[in-house]
């Protein structure tokens, strides 16, 4: 019996142990799109015209097929289906005390997986089946049309994001012997979270001169598909 539950026992850290490489691993490849997508709103404050060609340039790398698949859709599934697996494999064991940040990036995690699917379908859905770019104008129209919703949903997911990348490229690093201080990194954070607001507040409207922000092809798609009434802000 107890050669039974040893031999389980080592099969159990065996696959844990196998289940975090991949983890870790395929989050290291995404977090290199995912930073590369957030450097793109941090763009947002010096203006349209920035942003969007930034935009246009980072897109013809990270929508590249080759590279989509590899970097972007492979990686993010592999991350999940682990995260979700060590997940389930912690319920099934004694609870073991984690960090505080260690929770942080496992709900900042959770967060993604519930949202993740609709940003893609709405973000690159739009583009990939209809050639509509949300871009600038297009970020612009959703904060016009539900700011209640569409304000905290971007900053959270931002931030979600830039947290659950950097603190897993940190413990990555950590365990290859290369340690950044966790204030440091808890200070990167708060800035980012900063510069994520003023980039929403940019895109909105409020720091930067926007156009109509129905007058752009994304709106129109939008009210087609959804058909939505964009005459005015929905209530």
């Amino acid at each position: 019996m107890s050669k039974i539950v040893t031999g389980t026992t080592i099969t159990k850290t065996y696959v844990r142990s196998r289940l975090r490489q991949v983890q870790a691993v395929a989050g290291a490849v995404f977090s290199l799109f995912v930073l590369l997508h957030l450097s793109n709103i941090a763009t947002a404050p010096f203006g349209i015209d920035i942003f969007n060609d930034y935009q246009r340039l980072i897109r013809r790398i990270y929508q590249y097929p080759l590279i989509e698949i590899t970097v972007v859709l492979l990686p993010i599934l592999a991350h999940a289906i682990a995260g979700i697996w060590l997940w389930l494999l912690r319920r099934q064991s004694p609870a073991q005390k984690r960090s505080w940040r260690a929770r942080l990036h496992t709900w900042a995690g959770c967060f993604l997986l519930i949202f993740i699917i609709g940003h893609i379908l709405a973000v690159r859905g739009s583009s990939f089946f209809f050639g509509v770019f949300p871009e600038f104008e297009g970020l612009t129209f959703s904060l016009w049309y539900l700011p209640a919703y569409f304000y905290p949903y971007y900053f959270l997911l931002a931030l979600a994001g830039f947290y659950h990348a950097t603190h897993g490229l940190r413990t990555l690093a950590a365990r290859r012997g290369y340690q950044l201080p966790a204030r440091l990194h808890t200070g990167i954070v708060i800035v980012a979270a900063f510069w994520f607001a003023v980039s929403l507040l940019a895109l909105g409207g409020v720091l930067v001169d926007v156009p109509n922000p129905v007058d752009n092809d994304f709106a129109r798609l939008s009210a087609q598909l959804l058909d939505m009434d964009i005459s005015k802000p929905w209530k």
